[in-house]
């Protein structure tokens, strides 16, 4: 009798390596692709990080962060000490020229502009956009139109705001609205729509907080990738919510991150946020995130053990993550 081929298959990721601040165990999954990334050198094309107005820079925040080439500030410009001109400060003080508190080398550590949302909207309705300059060729779009307490925009709306967007910016790579928590039922409506009115979206973005089960984030990134017609995914918030323990947040950088950059369905990422306030959360309610989160710590630009962690270049090769095919063979 010939064999029977393929009972089962299974797909098993494993990151061959970590960094010294913690061990994990490896993970399975059963849709994990792999591609090549783009870029050998220690910073990785796809790693960013959030830096808003608060709480406050110190100088010499982005040189601790060497595995990074690009950042946001919910903002349409960089020099965000414009608007808020203790932003950042140097040895307790505010320096005399605030420019020296942004990247070094701008070209190595990309600004990446938003429009955060629309005007009359959200939790800054009566703010004045500045337009985005030809200097930046991507926009990235409204930030989480599915809360009240941030752009609260209806997909409708977003929508329509869209296609005055992209009139305004033909020439520049737009990336879709970042949902709260994965959102399809928003996101599909928005695309429903979008798709009848001819809006462009190159790229999507969303936000997600996982705990421990990287295999679940990494199922829905690419789910929601292939949903949308394939495009490629900018996760622009992320961080390990719920638990105050330091170990816990490395161990999930360490198993997530080179599964990320190996993603062929993972376009960017970047970290939420790069300094939290140290006050204790509530960790009563339905969603909290602890300080122990931070890159940097509180008073200095020096970077935390999950700082370390998160800017250890995962995109090399030796952390490609081996992928293992099982098939069991029978009579």
């Amino acid at each position: 009798m010939a064999a029977l081929l393929l009972l089962f298959a299974s797909v098993f990721c494993i990151s061959t390596t970590t960094t010294s601040s913690s061990s994990t165990t490896p993970s399975s999954s059963s849709s994990f692709t792999t591609t090549s990334p783009p870029n050998p050198s220690t910073r990785s094309s796809k790693k960013g990080v959030v830096v808003p107005h608060w709480p406050v820079v110190r100088c010499s925040y982005f040189e601790a962060l060497t595995g990074i080439s690009w950042w946001y500030n919910y903002h349409t410009f960089p020099d965000i000490y414009t608007v808020k001109p203790g932003w950042c400060t140097c040895g307790g003080e505010r320096p005399e020229d605030p420019s020296i508190c942004l990247p070094q080398d701008p070209q190595a550590v990309q600004f990446v502009p938003m429009v955060h949302g629309l005007p009359g909207h959200g939790n800054r309705p009566n703010e004045t956009i500045p337009p985005v300059t030809p200097s930046y060729s991507t926009i990235l779009g409204y930030n989480e139109p599915n809360q009240a307490d941030k752009a609260d925009l209806s997909p409708e709306e977003a929508a329509l705001g869209w296609l005055e967007m992209q009139g305004r910016y033909p020439d520049k790579i737009l990336v879709s609205p970042a949902t709260a928590g994965i959102n399809i039922p928003w996101m599909d409506q928005f695309m429903q729509i979008c798709e009848d009115l001819g809006c462009r979206i190159d790229y999507l973005a969303t936000h997600a907080y996982p705990t421990d089960n990287v295999d679940t984030i990494m199922k829905k990134l690419e789910d929601y990738s292939k949903r949308y017609g394939g495009r490629k995914a900018w996760l622009t918030e992320f961080a390990r919510r719920s638990t105050h323990n330091e170990t816990e947040v490395i161990a999930m950088i360490e198993e997530l991150l080179p599964r990320l950059e190996w993603s062929s369905h993972v376009w960017r990422y970047s970290w939420f946020v790069t300094r939290y306030y140290p006050d204790p959360p509530d960790d009563t309610s339905n969603f909290w995130i602890d300080p122990v989160n931070s890159l940097l710590d509180w008073e200095t630009s020096t970077l935390t053990r999950v700082g370390q962690a998160y800017n250890h270049p995962w995109h090399l090769p030796q952390h490609r993550p081996r992928c293992l095919q099982l098939v069991r063979l029978a009579d």
